[in-house]
């Protein structure tokens, strides 16, 4: 090994050993309590078992508040061969109730959201990715 990668590899250690442990802050705690929003009020589109290995349809979508703090989406990915799982996404969001957050979140929320996946199964039913379960292996 040479001098220099030595000398990197030390660089790198302690630099990556500086970091402290990943914790989840209020943006994240309201990505968790978004998911359960559409899982409540949605339940009949949505599954708890293990999604299948290969999936139907992956919709992702950046979910925002409005200014009068309505949920709205922005279409990140979908498939083009199955619209009706991307209207049931955006469906699923709009019927999910619009839960309590500190301002400072809200804000941005207002500026920015955060991204979320649909994950459907064959049978057109869904668990997003915040809260899905493992996938499945194919064998």
């Amino acid at each position: 090994m040479g001098v220099k990668t030595v000398c990197f590899s030390w660089v790198a250690a302690g630099v990556l050993g500086c970091g402290g442990a990943a914790v989840a802050g209020p943006v994240d705690d309201l990505r968790v309590d978004f998911a359960k929003a559409v899982y409540s009020g949605s339940p009949e589109h949505v599954h708890q078992r293990n999604p299948q290995p290969l999936l139907r349809a992956v919709v992702v979508l950046n979910v925002k508040l409005d200014a009068g703090d309505h949920w709205q989406v922005e279409v990140v990915r979908t498939n083009d061969e199955q619209p009706e799982l991307l209207a049931r996404a955006i469906e699923t969001v709009a019927r999910a109730p619009v839960v309590p957050m500190p301002d400072e979140v809200r804000d941005h929320m207002r500026r920015n959201g955060f991204m979320e996946a649909w994950l459907f199964d064959n049978d057109g039913r869904f668990q997003v990715k915040t809260l899905a379960k493992a996938q499945l292996t194919g064998r």
